[in-house]
Parts: C-alpha cells; sequence; structure tokens
C-alpha cells in the first residue's frame, strides 16, 4: 500500500512539474538559466555546450552558464563555490578520507568516493579537456572567461562519466585588447589572497595572457591536546601544543598557482592555434573533521598495569555540538587494542601522519582550429596533466588509535580529440562528428593502520584506464523556428588495478590465523580488469514561436564507467562492477521578457536511473564475509524540475534567482547484500535547493559607483551514505553573504568588503560514519562567518 501511495504522488508531481513548464511558456515567473549580473537586461552569453557557439537562450540544454563578471560579484573564486547558486548542483570538498578532492553531484547523481578504481559522476572539463578524477578537481576560478554547469546526461558530445552533468571551464583568450588586474584580499584567520592577470600582443598575430594566484589562511578548526585540556584523565599531554593546548588547526589554505595562454591567430588566414601551460601548488590542510559519535570497547589508552584498564573509546573524545575544534593528533599515540579479546599494544608515537591534504598539478595542452572552407573546419584539442598529492588521515580525532592512514597519489592523462563541424544543404544542416582517445595512469601508496583489524601494511597500487570514442551530432534546421536534433556516442573502456600488499618489513601477508595483515594475504600481485563497450544516444525538438521564447523536448543517456573493487580484504574479493546508466526524458523553456529586463527558463525531467553502482557489505562467497565491495545494486526513478531567473527591474538594480527540486525514488534493488532498501534515497538527494541574489549599482557624482550585494542559498536535508540513518544525515542550511563594492569613476579601482556565512550558520558539508567497522561517525563542518576586504586595480 506505501508504494502504492509513493506512486500516486509521484504521478502528481510528475503533473505538477509539467504545468510548471507549460506555465513558465507563457507567463514570467522564476527562471532557470544564470546569467550576468549586472549587464542591463541580462546580456547576451555565448556558450558551445553544443561544439559551436550559441546563444545561452538559443541552445536546447539546461545550463547555468556564469560569466566572469557574476563570479566576481559574487565572490565565487573555487569550483565548490559554484554549486550554491545552480539548481540540483551539489560541489563540496570530499570528507577527509578522500584527500584532496571534490564530491560532486548534478540531480542526485555523481561520485564522493575518490578512488581511481571508480569513475566520476561529473565531468569536469578545462578549455574542453576533460579531467579524468576527483582527486584535485578543487580547482581555482581566476582569470576564467566563463563557467557552463550542463545538467542532465551528456552521453553524446561529452562522453563518459557525464552522466549527471558537466561543469566546463572556459579561461580568457590571449587578444590584441590586452588588459588585466591585479587584486589583493585580506580577511578572516589571516587570509591573503593575490591576484593578477595580464595579456599583451608579441606581434599582430601572436597574443599572450599570463595569470597568477596565491591564496594562503589559518584553519578554522581548532586540533585540541586532549591531555592538556584533561589533566589528570589518564592520557598524557603531547607536549606539542601551545600555551592554550593547540596542537595545530585543520581547513587552512596554501595554493600558488599560475597560467601562460598563447593564441596565434594569422590575418586572412583560416588557421587558429591556442597553447597553454600551468601550474599549481596545494599544500593546504584537511578538511576540518569532528567526531560526532564514539563507541568502540575494543580500543582503550594503554595501562601498564592492566591490559583491560585505561581509558575507553567513547564520547568523551567528542568537543561541544557546535564548536570548531577536535582532538585528533594524527598519530597512533599509546593504546590498546582487543582482538578477538586479546589485547594488544599499539606502539606510542610509532606512526605520525600530516593533517594535510596536498594537490601539485601541472598541464599542457594545444587546440589548433582550421577552416578547410566557409562552411567546414576541423578542430584539434590535445591535452596532458599529471597531479601528485598525499593525505594525512585521521579516522577517530581522537590520541588514540583506530584507523591511522598516509596516502600518495599520482594521476597522468593524456586526451586527443578530433572534431569535424559544419554546415551543410545551404545552412539546413549544423553537424559534427569527431572521435576521443583517454589514457591514464594512477597510482596510489602508502601506509594502513587498523590496529582492530591487525591491519598495519603498505599498499602501492597501480591503476591503467583506457577510453575510445567515436560520436556524431547534427540539428536539422526544419524551418525558421522548428529544428530537431540527434547525437550518437560509442564508448569503449578498458581498466586494470594491480594490487600491492606488503608488511612492513617488506614480506607479504601470511594468511595464517591472527598474524599480522593475515586478511590481506594474498592480495599481493594480484590485478582486476574491467572492460565494455556502450551506445549512447541523444534526441530532441526544439521551436521558437517567438523571438523571445524556446521550448524544447529530448530524451538522452550517459553512463559512468565501471571498475574493479579497490579495497577487498581476501583475494575473492577482486570484482568487478558494471557501469550505471541513465536515461532522461527532459522538456524546458527558455524565454526573455519586457525587452529582456526578465529572463526566464525552466525545465522538468524524470530520470531512468540503472545499475546503480553502490558499496555492499556483506560477502557471503567470500572467505571473509565483511566486505566493501562496489556493485550494481538496483534502479530507480529522479523526478526534478529547475527554474532560475534573471530580472532588472530598474537599471542598476537586478534580482537573479535560482529553485530546484529532486524527488529520488528506487524502483528495485537487485543486490540486497547492499543493505539499501526501497524506502531510502541515494547520497547528495536534496529536495529542495533554492538560492537568490540582489545587487544595486548607485551611481555617484563624478561617476564612481557604489554596489551593494546580497546573495542566499539553501540546500535542504540529504545522506551522505547510501544506506541511510540519522548519523549520516545531514540537516538542511541557509547562508548568506553580504559584500559591497566602491568602484572610481573610470573603473580603474575598486574596493569591496565582504562578509560570507553572515549570520554565523554552524552546519555540516559531509559526514563519514563507521560504526559498523570502527564505533566512529566524523563530520565536515563548513566554514564560519568569515569578512574580507579587497582591492583591485584593472588596466
Amino acid at each position: 500500500m506505501t508504494r502504492i501511495r509513493v506512486s500516486a504522488v509521484r504521478q502528481s508531481l510528475y503533473v505538477t512539474g509539467a504545468c510548471l513548464a507549460a506555465l513558465g511558456a507563457t507567463v514570467p515567473a522564476l527562471a532557470q538559466d544564470a546569467t550576468t549580473a549586472g549587464s542591463a537586461g541580462g546580456g547576451e552569453i555565448v556558450v558551445t555546450a553544443q561544439f559551436r557557439e550559441q546563444n545561452l537562450q538559443d541552445t536546447p540544454i539546461a545550463i547555468t552558464a556564469i560569466t566572469a563578471e557574476t563570479l566576481e560579484a559574487r565572490g565565487q573564486t573555487s569550483v565548490t563555490d559554484l554549486g550554491d547558486y545552480a539548481p540540483n548542483v551539489a560541489l563540496e570538498p570530499a570528507s577527509g578520507l578522500q584527500g584532496n578532492s571534490i564530491a560532486a553531484f548534478i540531480r542526485g547523481i555523481g561520485q564522493a568516493d575518490a578512488s581511481f578504481a571508480l569513475e566520476p559522476g561529473v565531468g569536469v572539463y578545462i578549455d574542453d579537456i576533460y579531467y579524468g578524477t576527483t582527486f584535485g578537481a578543487v580547482m581555482d576560478l581566476t582569470d576564467l572567461e566563463r563557467v557552463e554547469v550542463l545538467r542532465g546526461p551528456q552521453g553524446t558530445l561529452a562522453g563518459k562519466n557525464s552522466v549527471g552533468g558537466a561543469i566546463k571551464l572556459y579561461t580568457k583568450e590571449p587578444d590584441a585588447n590586452g588588459g588585466g588586474f591585479v587584486e589583493a584580499n585580506y580577511g578572516s584567520f589571516d587570509r591573503l589572497d593575490l591576484r593578477a592577470s595580464a595579456g599583451f600582443s608579441l606581434t599582430d598575430e601572436l597574443f599572450a595572457r599570463v595569470s597568477g594566484v596565491s591564496k594562503t589562511s589559518d584553519g578554522y578548526m581548532k586540533r585540541l591536546d586532549y591531555g592538556c585540556v584533561n589533566p589528570g584523565s589518564g592520557i598524557p599531554m603531547t607536549s606539542a601544543g601551545d600555551e592554550d593546548c593547540v596542537l595545530g588547526t585543520e581547513g587552512g589554505r596554501d595554493l600558488q598557482a599560475v597560467r601562460l595562454a598563447l593564441r596565434y591567430a594569422p590575418i586572412e588566414t583560416p588557421l587558429e592555434i591556442n597553447l597553454r601551460a600551468d601550474y599549481a601548488s596545494d599544500n593546504s590542510q584537511i578538511v576540518p573533521t569532528k567526531l560526532l559519535y564514539a563507541a568502540n570497547p575494543s580500543v582503550r589508552s594503554y595501562d601498564a598495569a592492566n591490559p583491560f584498564g585505561g581509558v575507553p573509546f567513547d564520547s568523551r573524545f567528542i568537543t561541544g555540538p557546535e564548536s570548531y575544534t577536535t582532538y585528533a593528533d594524527y598519530r597512533t599515540g599509546g593504546n590498546y587494542t582487543t582482538v578477538f579479546g586479546i589485547p594488544t599494544q599499539v606502539q606510542p608515537g610509532g606512526f605520525a601522519v600530516e593533517p594535510k591534504a596536498t594537490a601539485k598539478s601541472w598541464g599542457v595542452s594545444g587546440k589548433i582550429d582550421y577552416e578547410l572552407t566557409p562552411d567546414l573546419s576541423v578542430t584539434s584539442i590535445t591535452g596532458y596533466r599529471v597531479a601528485d598529492g598525499s593525505s594525512g588521515i585521521d579516522v577517530d580525532g581522537s590520541p588514540l588509535a583506530i584507523l591511522l592512514q598516509d596516502f600518495t597519489y599520482r594521476h597522468e592523462q593524456f586526451t586527443q580529440e578530433l572534431r569535424l563541424s559544419g554546415q551543410f544543404a545551404d545552412g539546413l544542416i549544423d553537424a559534427t562528428v569527431g572521435g576521443f582517445y583517454y589514457d591514464a595512469k594512477d597510482r596510489i601508496y602508502g601506509r594502513v593502520h587498523i590496529p582492530t583489524l591487525l591491519f598495519d601494511f603498505y599498499q602501492d597500487d597501480n591503476v591503467d584506464n583506457r577510453s575510445i570514442s567515436a560520436f556524431g551530432h547534427a540539428e536539422v534546421h526544419l524551418t525558421e523556428q522548428l529544428n530537431l536534433i540527434g547525437g550518437l556516442r560509442y564508448t569503449d573502456d578498458k581498466k586494470t588495478y594491480h594490487y600491492s600488499r606488503l608488511n612492513l618489513d617488506g614480506t607479504e601477508p601470511s594468511p595464517m590465523f591472527f598474524a599480522p595483515n593475515f586478511l590481506v594475504a594474498g592480495l599481493n600481485g594480484l590485478e582486476g580488469t574491467f572492460s565494455g563497450d556502450r551506445v549512447d544516444y541523444r534526441l530532441g525538438v526544439n521551436y521558437a514561436p517567438t523571438s523571445d521564447l524556446m521550448l524544447y523536448a529530448q530524451v538522452s543517456t550517459g553512463f559512468k564507467g565501471g571498475g574493479i573493487n579497490p579495497r577487498p580484504s581476501a583475494a575473492d574479493q577482486v570484482q568487478t562492477f558494471g557501469p550505471e546508466t541513465l536515461t532522461t526524458y527532459e522538456a524546458g523553456f527558455k524565454s526573455d521578457w519586457l525587452d529582456r529586463r526578465v529572463r526566464l527558463n525552466g525545465a522538468v525531467f524524470l530520470n531512468k536511473y540503472q545499475d546503480i553502482q553502490l558499496v555492499r557489505y556483506q560477502c557471503p562467497e567470500s572467505t571473509v564475509i565483511s566486505c566493501s565491495v562496489p556493485s550494481n545494486a538496483g534502479d530507480a526513478e529522479i523526478f526534478g524540475f529547475e527554474v532560475e531567473t534573471f530580472v532588472e527591474p530598474v537599471d542598476g538594480f537586478t534580482i537573479d534567482g535560482s529553485l530546484g527540486y529532486l524527488d529520488f525514488d528506487y524502483t528495485e534493488i537487485t543486490n540486497p547484500a547492499t543493505m539499501v532498501t526501497l524506502d531510502m534515497i541515494a547520497p547528495f538527494i536534496s529536495k529542495w535547493q533554492a538560492s537568490a541574489g540582489m545587487q544595486y549599482v548607485a551611481e555617484l557624482a563624478g561617476g564612481a559607483a557604489v554596489t551593494p550585494r546580497v546573495d542566499w542559498s539553501y540546500r535542504s536535508d540529504f545522506f551522505y551514505n547510501s544506506i541511510n540513518n540519522a548519523y549520516n544525515e545531514i540537516e538542511g542550511y541557509h547562508l548568506v553573504n553580504a559584500r559591497l563594492t566602491f568602484d572610481s569613476a573610470d573603473r580603474d579601482w575598486s574596493l569591496s568588503a565582504a562578509v560570507t556565512n553572515l549570520f554565523d550558520e554552524f552546519y555540516y558539508t559531509g559526514k563519514a560514519e563507521n560504526i559498523g567497522s570502527f564505533g566512529v561517525v566524523t563530520g565536515n563542518p563548513g566554514r564560519p562567518r568569515e569578512w574580507s576586504v579587497s582591492l583591485r586595480r584593472n588596466f
């Protein structure tokens, strides 16, 4: 009966969403695609989502396009800032367990696990070059031309792993206009940001642009010495803290990056070459992590007189409910762990890690455009990128040792894309055909220390990842108002995972019961391989009854690649899993009203989500029944709608807003070992998401201007894990940011003062629940209220 009622509600929601789309096509209301804040009438934004330049309002895809001016007005400086103002988009730094990586979800589909064995669910592109991992994807937004956030599967044009959508960053191209800026920003926690960019002409045909950024700040989460704060507790102080018992902080930033671009555009020659090179060093601290639940009777502090005595791991290590503090010391410390009832001492000070999540990356790319004829051109895009980093992980948030890891990561990729685009049949058809090649080599190595499982070993895993695809896309202009769209893409994937597990002395683990690391015996030297192919398609129609209104409908598909279990506890757990796939039925509209003072767009969609990749925790077929194996778990439907608006009621006063809705419903659970039930929902599904921003440019005597701006964003509650419970539920939160900017009359100078999280709301961006395995739950508090002032010089 419950399922019947849910289905009835969902049918009502489908009707409601369809009515919203129809209503939006006839009257102004809320809207969908963001536009430039402060540009009269919203301005015109050109996007390249369909591999050709189009006005945003003429592109039949749900896109949030954000220009450089909007990024500056909102103070958005990182990829993780983009999700606050795009409907049904969640972009957050991943939990500390994942190192320097991003948890990216669009329309409830994505990936939070940064393992190289898994594939992202949201594609990240830098100047049309695909970045194939979530590790190192927390990128800075300095000197961008625009950002395009594409929602819904982009399986035909973007390819695999853009099943939820895609985030495309476009840097500014060098040109004859030159120009640039220098900006300094100082704020809370000794924040100091320095940014600069300059463009110039080398010759009449060769142009260059260079940009750089430095971002440093102290952390906002204090690491306290438990023995110092609690003298006489039975746990000694480490003597590493200061007079306030502070060992250090988490959440501090230390990023430096530089980018160089060269553009060769010969006069009266159908050739253009763009070369880019960049380097970034991110030596930031670990994502702030706070202990929320502690109950593991197998772990207690060391007591020489009584191995079963000492201080047990329990709630005493939990700091205040809304305090930015933790007792994590990132050391093994000195404690007993009881394994099968036998106390085993963990050597004091035997293993320590740095509370950092670093990523050092560099890349080079080249794009060649050549016009074969006035109606036919060829484009070649070549890219090579490397990212190295490390992370120290202390999962228990206490001076005791439950799980401590020190990992180093390396990602190396080469991509090549070739496109042939043109107009045919006297402009009746716009078409693109092409091919794509991706080759990546990944490595994760380091030490894993889990005393309760008798784990203390070195891991050194390597992954080879290759993908080849061919695609075609065409838009047929039946009339000036009516167009048909079709796209097709074939992809062939192969991934091989190589395992290495060695004892600390370099020997292989013994399978003998109770020997160190006996649970991972037999894994060293093994490998697992996944291979498969896939065909994706897109079929659509769009109709423009007037010059200010476009309606569209489409069905499109996408997939997230399969892979291999990266964390086996036995040789028989080296298992592969297949791709997860998505078919989306979508209808929407794009419209301008009142002489373009109101921009109003919307979309309604139904996702058919199949073979969802979830972790199963029971392996009855294995010699070790308890496991953590990614598997294809079941199918679901996701219904949703999105609306966004831009309004300029009077000159200089602008309002932008967005609203997103998601309703998730499992339709079948094919793998009960995942412990997921039909009444649960997938991670990162917020039923409601909304944002609004207002600003007014007040002209002063002499031409100077003062611009106050306020931005608000809201996300309703969601679960961080596939197995929903109160421990991994994240409560909804509202955030308000405010900014006041003074611009000189010639607009060469600007001075801004800003406050983020104005009302100092305490909230979590993520939670890691490990009650079943370790008796631990940790959360990642978002940033508290912060102020900043910035001075900018344009030239």
